[in-house]
Protein backbone atom coordinates (compact mmCIF):
# COMPACT_ATOMS: atom_id res chain seq x y z
CA UNK A 1 0.00 0.00 0.00
CA UNK A 2 1.73 2.93 -1.04
CA UNK A 3 1.67 5.97 1.78
CA UNK A 4 1.22 9.86 2.28
CA UNK A 5 4.80 10.93 2.52
CA UNK A 6 3.84 14.90 2.12
CA UNK A 7 0.96 17.32 1.67
CA UNK A 8 0.49 20.63 1.10
CA UNK A 9 -2.25 23.16 0.90
CA UNK A 10 -1.86 26.55 -0.05
CA UNK A 11 -4.77 29.10 -0.90
CA UNK A 12 -4.70 30.74 -4.79
CA UNK A 13 -6.16 34.13 -4.74
CA UNK A 14 -6.23 34.12 -8.40
CA UNK A 15 -8.02 30.81 -8.79
CA UNK A 16 -9.83 31.31 -5.24
CA UNK A 17 -9.34 27.83 -4.68
CA UNK A 18 -6.65 25.67 -2.55
CA UNK A 19 -3.87 23.72 -4.45
CA UNK A 20 -3.95 20.41 -2.69
CA UNK A 21 -0.40 18.79 -3.53
CA UNK A 22 0.39 15.03 -1.96
CA UNK A 23 3.50 12.92 -2.58
CA UNK A 24 3.25 9.07 -2.13
CA UNK A 25 6.01 6.18 -1.20
CA UNK A 26 5.74 5.44 -4.65
CA UNK A 27 7.45 8.56 -5.57
CA UNK A 28 3.82 10.21 -7.36
CA UNK A 29 2.33 13.85 -6.85
CA UNK A 30 -1.25 14.44 -7.20
CA UNK A 31 -2.77 17.59 -7.43
CA UNK A 32 -6.25 18.67 -6.97
CA UNK A 33 -8.12 21.60 -6.78
CA UNK A 34 -10.35 21.91 -3.77
CA UNK A 35 -13.43 24.80 -4.08
CA UNK A 36 -15.06 26.29 -0.94
CA UNK A 37 -17.85 24.03 -1.20
CA UNK A 38 -15.80 21.03 -1.55
CA UNK A 39 -13.56 22.14 1.63
CA UNK A 40 -16.56 22.47 3.57
CA UNK A 41 -17.39 18.45 2.87
CA UNK A 42 -14.11 17.48 3.38
CA UNK A 43 -14.18 19.70 6.63
CA UNK A 44 -17.19 17.50 7.89
CA UNK A 45 -15.85 14.56 7.21
CA UNK A 46 -12.45 15.07 9.04
CA UNK A 47 -14.40 16.05 11.68
CA UNK A 48 -16.90 13.21 11.70
CA UNK A 49 -13.75 10.94 11.81
CA UNK A 50 -12.01 12.88 14.98
CA UNK A 51 -16.10 12.83 17.02
CA UNK A 52 -15.85 9.47 16.07
CA UNK A 53 -12.04 8.38 17.94
CA UNK A 54 -12.95 5.80 20.86
CA UNK A 55 -11.52 8.26 23.38
CA UNK A 56 -13.52 11.33 22.47
CA UNK A 57 -16.70 9.33 21.93
CA UNK A 58 -16.42 8.37 25.76
CA UNK A 59 -16.53 11.67 27.37
CA UNK A 60 -19.67 12.96 29.50
CA UNK A 61 -19.19 16.56 27.91
CA UNK A 62 -18.92 18.48 24.89
CA UNK A 63 -16.35 20.46 27.08
CA UNK A 64 -14.34 17.27 27.35
CA UNK A 65 -14.57 15.74 24.00
CA UNK A 66 -12.77 19.38 23.28
CA UNK A 67 -10.12 18.63 25.25
CA UNK A 68 -9.60 15.49 24.36
CA UNK A 69 -9.17 16.80 20.77
CA UNK A 70 -7.42 19.45 21.53
CA UNK A 71 -4.89 17.64 23.17
CA UNK A 72 -4.68 14.87 20.60
CA UNK A 73 -4.30 17.65 18.22
CA UNK A 74 -1.35 19.26 19.80
CA UNK A 75 0.32 15.38 20.02
CA UNK A 76 -0.08 15.26 16.03
CA UNK A 77 1.41 18.81 15.62
CA UNK A 78 4.70 17.81 17.62
CA UNK A 79 4.99 14.86 15.45
CA UNK A 80 4.39 16.61 11.94
CA UNK A 81 7.16 18.01 10.10
CA UNK A 82 6.02 21.65 8.76
CA UNK A 83 9.27 23.42 8.03
CA UNK A 84 10.54 21.14 5.29
CA UNK A 85 9.80 22.86 1.75
CA UNK A 86 7.59 20.36 -0.13
CA UNK A 87 9.22 18.08 -3.00
CA UNK A 88 7.63 18.12 -6.35
CA UNK A 89 7.81 14.81 -8.24
CA UNK A 90 8.39 13.92 -11.80
CA UNK A 91 5.92 11.15 -11.75
CA UNK A 92 2.55 12.68 -11.94
CA UNK A 93 -0.58 9.81 -12.91
CA UNK A 94 -3.09 12.22 -13.10
CA UNK A 95 -1.82 14.66 -15.23
CA UNK A 96 0.78 17.78 -14.70
CA UNK A 97 -2.27 19.93 -14.43
CA UNK A 98 -4.59 19.69 -11.29
CA UNK A 99 -7.88 18.46 -11.20
CA UNK A 100 -11.08 19.94 -9.75
CA UNK A 101 -12.45 17.80 -6.87
CA UNK A 102 -15.64 17.14 -7.41
CA UNK A 103 -16.53 14.26 -5.25
CA UNK A 104 -15.87 13.38 -1.68
CA UNK A 105 -16.78 10.12 -0.88
CA UNK A 106 -15.87 8.72 3.12
CA UNK A 107 -16.22 6.08 5.92
CA UNK A 108 -14.46 5.49 9.07
CA UNK A 109 -13.36 1.97 9.44
CA UNK A 110 -10.72 0.74 11.72
CA UNK A 111 -10.62 3.94 13.70
CA UNK A 112 -9.16 4.88 10.08
CA UNK A 113 -10.56 7.55 8.00
CA UNK A 114 -11.11 6.17 4.23
CA UNK A 115 -11.58 8.96 1.85
CA UNK A 116 -11.92 8.93 -1.97
CA UNK A 117 -11.02 12.31 -4.02
CA UNK A 118 -12.72 12.10 -7.52
CA UNK A 119 -12.99 14.45 -10.13
CA UNK A 120 -15.94 15.08 -12.36
CA UNK A 121 -14.97 12.48 -15.22
CA UNK A 122 -11.44 10.28 -14.72
CA UNK A 123 -9.42 8.92 -11.86
CA UNK A 124 -9.11 9.69 -8.60
CA UNK A 125 -6.84 9.11 -5.73
CA UNK A 126 -7.88 7.30 -2.09
CA UNK A 127 -6.83 8.12 1.28
CA UNK A 128 -6.36 6.63 4.53
CA UNK A 129 -6.08 8.96 7.28
CA UNK A 130 -5.38 7.74 10.73
CA UNK A 131 -6.07 10.08 13.62
CA UNK A 132 -2.93 12.18 13.81
CA UNK A 133 -2.69 12.64 9.60
CA UNK A 134 -6.13 13.54 10.25
CA UNK A 135 -5.22 16.66 12.71
CA UNK A 136 -2.43 18.34 10.30
CA UNK A 137 -4.70 17.76 7.28
CA UNK A 138 -7.53 19.92 9.72
CA UNK A 139 -4.68 22.29 10.41
CA UNK A 140 -3.81 22.55 6.14
CA UNK A 141 -7.16 22.73 5.63
CA UNK A 142 -7.85 25.41 7.97
CA UNK A 143 -5.16 27.57 7.21
CA UNK A 144 -5.30 28.10 3.93
CA UNK A 145 -9.09 28.51 4.13
CA UNK A 146 -8.08 30.82 6.20
CA UNK A 147 -5.77 32.62 3.70
CA UNK A 148 -9.08 32.52 1.39
CA UNK A 149 -11.09 34.26 3.94
CA UNK A 150 -13.49 31.93 3.35
CA UNK A 151 -15.10 32.15 6.55
CA UNK A 152 -15.60 28.42 7.16
CA UNK A 153 -16.92 27.60 10.86
CA UNK A 154 -13.89 25.65 12.53
CA UNK A 155 -16.24 25.25 15.77
CA UNK A 156 -13.76 24.56 18.89
CA UNK A 157 -10.71 23.39 16.76
CA UNK A 158 -7.51 25.55 18.32
CA UNK A 159 -6.11 27.94 16.64
CA UNK A 160 -2.70 26.55 15.39
CA UNK A 161 -1.75 27.82 12.17
CA UNK A 162 1.40 26.58 10.26
CA UNK A 163 4.28 29.11 9.02
CA UNK A 164 4.56 26.58 5.70
CA UNK A 165 1.45 24.34 4.70
CA UNK A 166 3.47 20.91 4.12
CA UNK A 167 2.62 17.71 6.10
CA UNK A 168 6.07 15.15 5.57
Amino acid sequence: MTAITQLQMSYSAEEDRILLRLNTSAEEEFRFWITRRFALILQQALQAHRQADPDVAIQPTPDAQQAVQEFKQQAAQSRGNFKEEFKPSAKLPLGDAPLLAFKLSYRIEGGKLHLSLQPKTGRGISLVLDSQLNFNVTRLLRSASEAGKWGLDWGGTADLVPEKRVIN
